[in-house]
């Protein structure tokens, strides 16, 4: 089956019209570099097209997470936006024929690197995924579809970071250096320096977000 074109530009044209500012379309075939769990095949037999969807963080209480453990339930503020968003194409699709699935983040799909692979942008040295638009500052979610859309060439190294290591200097966790990103020491110092908001709602720490020079051009924070 070929690619379709004008099922692309229609997806498109619908994701303007319901509020999503990025959107790009990747080729499964590039995900063999990844686990099994990490598969578009491994959500959707028949997957076609792996659909990326993105909203401009552009302001930080979007960024609010609330967690209750003693009821159990847990949300974030822009996720669960776009997993609305991510509906409205599901169901569209439906209507044209083609199964598609919402892909959850346990295990899920890589987020940052399926933009990348979708050819929306790199990956940064900050272990971000950096938009020609917004920088840094976009929330993603996947969709796995069997239409056969229109993908993009996948994105392998940043242009924005060639000279550039802002980012190792201000991490006050010291997860990112030239050998790469390092996931505990992130996930430590963020979970312990939680921006608290309420008795249940914080944020985590975004300090390689502002650092981007690049999200500093956007004039987003």
């Amino acid at each position: 089956m070929e690619r379709d074109q004008k099922l692309t530009k229609e997806i498109i044209t619908l994701s303007n019209k319901i509020g999503i500012d990025i959107i790009g379309f990747a080729d499964p075939k590039w995900y063999i570099r990844y686990k099994e769990e990490h598969r578009p095949n491994n959500y959707l037999k028949n997957v076609r097209t792996v659909i990326i969807i993105g909203i401009h963080l552009y302001d930080i209480i979007l960024d609010a997470w609330s967690l209750d453990l003693t009821i159990g339930k847990s949300f974030h503020y822009l996720d669960s936006i776009l997993e609305n968003r991510a509906h409205n194409i599901k169901d569209f699709l439906l209507k044209k024929g083609f199964n598609s699935k919402i892909i959850p983040y346990g295990p899920g799909l890589f987020l940052k690197d399926s933009a990348a692979l979708a050819g929306l942008g790199p990956i940064g040295k900050n272990n971000l995924f950096i938009s020609k638009k917004f920088g840094c500052q976009v929330r993603l979610r996947a969709i796995v579809t069997e239409a056969p859309l229109i993908t993009g060439v996948p994105i392998e190294n940043s242009e924005y970071c060639r000279d550039c290591n802002i980012c190792f200097s201000k991490c006050p966790a010291g997860a990112l250096t030239k050998d790469g990103y390092n996931r505990q020491a992130c996930e430590s110092y963020c979970l312990s320096n939680l921006n608290k908001l309420s008795k249940y709602t914080s944020i985590w720490c975004n300090i390689c977000i502002e650092a981007c020079p690049h999200s500093k051009k956007c004039d987003l924070i």
